[in-house]
């Protein structure tokens, strides 16, 4: 019988995005208003699930990324010193215009806690970061994580880009589509199916990118079933992320384990398989 199309037309909607947007303003409004070092300039802007209308109701921190463009003021002798020193001017402006018990600072981004209408939100202070190649460049981000003190490269523009030519081609189904399946894994994580960390939303969005674009389809029915059968056949290890410069699968902190996307997937074709 399968999953009805009513429930997996629900599991599609979206989250509200008022407080998103709320959050995003506020925080850009508090970054505005701090006297920054004459000299530095800044990009500001979101991304992940809020920016990529993949977000499912649940979903609470926004991610937002605050990234140097002008690096005139921080004479420094490295990237780190430089990267460090943007970081520690971007604490104080969010310390300044939220207080001190709302910011801390965590291992890859600044801490700015819920309050009132106000989401938690991540903020990520980056470098800018080329991708060098034989006759061009990619450009993205870079920043340190703390604790682990390692850079992690990401590229959040190629990213929301490439996701928007992606819903083009399938007539606005492939965001309604990843809402779906996270929101599935919600569901399997609920009975107690997957554990909590076993499909992170950013992998799912990108396993569900790389889905052919013929599979999916007008009725969420059989969008669920092509998608699921194109991942129990799909090739793992050389999948790129959706932005397409990094892969998808491997053993680094910030790919998926190939066993937890084909124990996730085995779910889902169980969860159709076991429905009612």
């Amino acid at each position: 019988m399968g999953i009805p199309e009513h429930q997996l037309s629900k599991w599609s909607d979206h989250g509200p995005q008022e407080a998103s947007k709320r959050t995003h303003e506020a925080i850009r409004e508090v970054l505005s208003k701090y006297s920054w070092p004459s000299g530095v300039s800044y990009d500001f802007y979101l991304q992940g699930s809020y920016h990529n209308d993949t977000n499912i109701r649940g979903d609470s921190d926004v991610d937002v990324v605050l990234e140097l463009q002008s690096t005139s003021h921080y004479k420094a002798e490295s990237t780190y010193d430089t990267w460090k020193l943007f970081r520690r001017d971007a604490l104080r402006a969010l310390r300044e215009g939220f207080g001190e018990k709302y910011v801390g600072p965590g291992n890859k981004s600044i801490k700015v806690k819920a309050r009132r209408r106000r989401l938690a939100a991540d903020v990520v202070v980056c470098v800018k970061y080329r991708n060098s190649r034989s006759y061009s460049y990619v450009e993205g981000i870079a920043f340190c994580a703390l604790q682990d003190k390692r850079w992690i490269i990401s590229y959040p523009k190629q990213h929301y880009e490439n996701g928007a030519g992606k819903s083009r081609r399938t007539g606005d189904r492939y965001k309604q589509t990843v809402r779906m399946f996270k929101s599935a894994r919600n569901y399997l994580k609920s009975e107690g199916r997957i554990g909590a960390d076993l499909a992170p939303s950013y992998f799912i969005e990108c396993l569900v990118y790389n889905a052919h674009d013929y599979a999916f389809q007008p009725g969420f029915r059989e969008t669920y079933c092509a998608v699921v059968n194109w991942m129990r056949g799909a090739w793992l290890d050389g999948m790129l992320c959706q932005n397409g410069q990094q892969r998808l699968f491997g053993p680094s902190p910030e790919q998926w384990c190939p066993e937890d996307a084909r124990e996730f997937i085995d779910q889902l074709a169980a969860l159709w398989r076991d429905w009612g």
